[in-house]
């Protein structure tokens, strides 16, 4: 079955649309799944030798992009429960990847900071995914990378409905 998807603002109403088939949306998601499944496992070798999870890994990574944030900002991006996401911070504090530093504005708040040691970790995973990346950005050429990103960050912008979790 196709569906019309509306592309975005266009001349013409040629333009405006993209008509899909809902096979084309399956291959799409599962190319998504697929390279998600990749770069985990580059990501899990990582944090085997690390002796850590993968959950306390990923964190430590998303952390990096919200260096400072508070526990609530870093659960809330992460879309994380409490217990879990406590979970991984302890461990990660333990090995010593993180640091929890009281906020000077608001004591009650702790702000994380990833350390030295943390951020080699980082550094570590991210030489696989960026190797995998590239060769597919090199291959693919600037156009497709620019609008595979936009893909991929409308993808992450759409909010979740409740129906649509069912």
């Amino acid at each position: 079955m196709s569906r019309p998807v509306t592309r975005g603002v266009g001349n013409s109403a040629d333009e405006s649309r993209l008509y899909l088939r809902e096979s084309d949306l399956d291959h799409g998601a599962s190319l998504i799944r697929q390279s998600a499944r990749k770069i985990r496992h580059l990501v899990n070798s990582v944090a085997q030798e690390a002796n850590l999870l993968e959950a306390e890994l990923d964190t430590l990574i998303e952390l990096q992009d919200l260096e400072g944030c508070d526990i609530s900002e870093l659960r809330t991006h992460l879309n994380a429960p409490k217990q879990s996401l406590a979970r991984n911070l302890n461990a990660l504090e333990q090995a010593g990847y993180i640091r929890r530093i009281p906020c000077v504005k608001d004591g009650r708040r702790r702000l994380l900071h990833t350390t030295d040691s943390g951020k080699a970790i980082i550094t570590k995973a991210a030489k696989g995914w960026r190797d995998v990346l590239l060769e597919a950005y090199r291959s693919s050429g600037p156009d497709v990378v620019s609008n595979a990103k936009k893909m991929l960050q409308s993808v992450v912008d759409t909010p979740l409905h409740k129906d649509s979790e069912e």
